[in-house]
């Protein structure tokens, strides 16, 4: 485990794992899909029933993750877990491949098994480069036992509960079929924006909705709505007035899954 006092707490603050920083070889990884209850789905290296996390690279080129860190805590830089280098092959996912990390506490078997677990209730997912800058994270709510939560298409901004889960392997409609979001999402308008903008969206079945703002920093800023909508189209109103100037990410989330767009603000 690396300590690094210099890195602030606004540093390591939740940033939306649906929008990647895309300079150099990080803006191509990806946190692509997990499971955090795992009670009969997957066993495994060491025979147990492990959370685990699936990394996604999209890049042409393979990437050796050791030297990399991940945590399911992104506010305390004591918490975040380096991945060993002993065996770089070991840890290396391919371009266009993916790789599997074992979220079971037992980092003393396997340089794949990581130090922590995941909470089935929900809580938070990061992965950091060897310079401790931010690649990609996810905030997560409760999970449901023995189903994945996983983007579609592969490093897509759409993730969705999967009954056919597939660790190692590229996410496929199959395993979303009963669970694809029932939400669309459009751009607000006006945008970029001064002060307030319209955001619509409309659901195929009534649903509980939930619309946050971010930051850059992957901050909450606002919770536009969290409501039950009746089936049909919608539109709320973000009133921004008191932000500054710049581009900031609302999420809506329903019981299916979630979806991302980015927004501008301008003074």
């Amino acid at each position: 485990m690396k300590k690094n006092y210099f890195l602030i707490s606004g540093v390591l603050t939740m940033v939306l794992s649906f929008f990647i920083m895309t300079t150099n070889v990080n803006g191509q990884l990806y946190i692509n899909e997990f499971m955090a209850s795992n009670d009969s789905a997957l066993a495994g290296p060491q025979g147990d029933y492990p959370d685990w996390i699936e990394i996604y690279n999209a890049g042409s080129e393979a990437v050796m993750l050791g030297g990399y860190f991940m945590s399911d805590d992104l506010v305390d830089p004591e918490a975040m877990y380096e991945i060993p280098s002993t065996y770089p092959d070991s840890v290396t996912v391919p371009a266009g491949g993916f790789i599997l990390f074992y979220a079971n506490k037992g980092e003393e078997s396997s340089v794949l098994n990581l130090d922590f677990k995941l909470s089935g209730g929900g809580e938070q997912v990061g992965l950091w480069d060897p310079d401790e800058e931010f690649v990609d994270s996810l905030t997560y709510g409760e999970q449901t036992e023995d189903i994945s939560f996983g983007r579609f298409p592969d490093g897509s901004d759409n993730w969705f509960l999967m009954e056919n889960y597939t660790p190692g392997a590229t996410n496929n409609y199959v395993g979303i079929a009963k669970n694809e979001i029932n939400a669309s999402l459009m751009q607000n308008f006006p945008n970029p924006f001064v002060g307030e903008t319209n955001i619509n969206f409309s659901l195929d079945n009534a649903d509980q909705v939930n619309i946050t703002v971010y930051d850059l920093t992957g901050a909450e800023v606002s919770v536009i709505t969290n409501d039950r909508y009746t089936t049909g189209n919608h539109s709320v109103k973000w009133n921004a007035s008191g932000l500054n100037a710049g581009y900031y990410f609302y999420r809506l989330t329903t019981s299916t899954g979630s979806v991302v767009r980015k927004a501008t603000i301008i003074k």
